[in-house]
């Protein structure tokens, strides 16, 4: 073979691990979920909601002990401002996890009379709220405070599973106490139990879930799903006047141990005018 066929077929070799590197890149990408936006890494307030318990099984399908470690590298490495986590046993679990996340966080879950609650932690000043609601299951808000002395209320929610009426009025409930503080800036995170373009069109989730979105904004609205069989199962729901605009991720790969749901990260980009909170 002549030098000039072998330097040939060297290059196009050279273009075609290039190209294959290029698509391994972006399929990975794409599997496991961006942590950068492209709205600018360091003016955003960065939401996330997840549901760490496992799939519904007869065993304890709670948040597993053994899965923190876990869940708080994940919760590190999207470098998140307000956590929104549902299907934990307690406070004492709750406390496991922030110790292991460290000294900036802080957090609360309710104590309702369900097995599995909300949790919802940060790492901005907070005052913890807890939302009952007539079903027995409750909420956990806290009024956060940002850098500059903005002021915003936040929940983690996690509705009933098995009972559409229960849902409704436990939501309808959540955001009645939530109106209660007088605050125009809100946001709701969590497990919301339904698909939305699986409700059935005129049901009472489906006027629920209009209701919010009208009022609100779905953040994850194009994000795709979030469970294991790609239904859209959770949400973060936003109307905070400082706010610009928004990108969102589902973070595919971080799942273990027979987890259900995926992460949902949302980046809430500031105005100019808005201090940003601490980076990690």
């Amino acid at each position: 073979m002549s030098t000039r066929r072998i330097s040939i077929w060297l290059t196009r070799l050279v273009i075609s691990a290039a190209f294959a590197t290029g698509m391994i890149y972006m399929v990975n990408r794409h599997l496991h979920g961006a942590l950068v936006s492209s709205i600018g890494r360091y003016r955003n307030l960065r939401v996330l909601t997840w549901n760490i318990g496992k799939l519904y099984l007869p065993i304890d399908s709670r948040a597993a002990d053994r899965d923190l470690r876990h869940v708080a590298k994940v919760i590190e490495e999207t470098g998140a401002h307000v956590v929104a986590l549902q299907e934990l046993k307690g406070p004492t679990q709750l406390g496991r996890l922030l110790a292991l996340l460290g000294p900036a966080w802080h957090g609360r879950v309710p104590q309702d009379a369900y097995d599995r609650r909300p949790a919802l932690i940060t790492r901005l000043p907070a005052r913890f709220i807890e939302l009952m609601t007539s079903t027995g299951r409750a909420a956990q808000a806290a009024e956060l405070t940002m850098p500059g002395g903005e002021k915003l209320i936040a929940a983690s929610i996690h509705l009933d599973a098995f009972d559409a009426e229960r849902r409704t009025r436990q939501i309808e409930e959540i955001i009645n106490g939530l109106n209660h503080f007088r605050r125009s800036d809100v946001l709701l995170a969590g497990d919301f139990n339904f698909d939305a373009i699986q409700l059935e069109r005129g049901s009472p989730e489906h006027r629920l879930y209009l209701h919010l979105s009208r009022t609100m904004i779905d953040a994850g609205r194009h994000a795709g799903g979030t469970t294991l069989i790609s239904q859209r199962l959770d949400y973060v729901f936003y109307r905070i006047g400082w706010i610009e605009r928004t990108d969102a991720h589902v973070l595919r790969g971080r799942r273990i141990n027979i987890m259900d749901h995926d992460p949902l990260l949302v980046e809430l980009a500031l105005r100019a005018s808005v201090r940003p909170p601490p980076q990690p």
